[in-house]
Formats: C-alpha cells, sequence, structure tokens
C-alpha cells in the first residue's frame, strides 16, 4: 500500500481508533467493581491494550 496515496482515509482510521479507545474506556471503568478488582483486569482492558497498539502501528505507517 502507498502511504501517501492513502493519507486521509489512514487519519480517519486513526481518528476512529482513539474514539472507540476512549468509548471502551469508559465501559471498562463503570464495569469494574471491587470485586472485579480484587480479581484481576477485565477482558475489556485487554481489548484496550489490543487497540493502543493497534493505533501505535497505525501512527508509525502515516509517519512514513
Amino acid at each position: 500500500m502507498e502511504p501517501t496515496r492513502h493519507v486521509a482515509e489512514l487519519s480517519s482510521i486513526a481518528s476512529q481508533l482513539s474514539a472507540m479507545l476512549e468509548r471502551l474506556e469508559d465501559i471498562a471503568l463503570t464495569q469494574q467493581s471491587g470485586e472485579e478488582r480484587a480479581s484481576g483486569p477485565t477482558p475489556l482492558l485487554e481489548v484496550e491494550r489490543q487497540l493502543r497498539g493497534a493505533l501505535r502501528e497505525l501512527e508509525r505507517v502515516r509517519r512514513l
């Protein structure tokens, strides 16, 4: 894929990922109760971690 050809599309995807991360963080925080925190991270936090990694990679590609 030629990055310069898809600058606008990649920017849009990055914005959408950022918005998804914010929404996911809000959901994860409201779901966490005392019991869940004691038993470890929720599966949503793993999804958040993966999305952050995807966003970092996308930003890296955009800088090329």
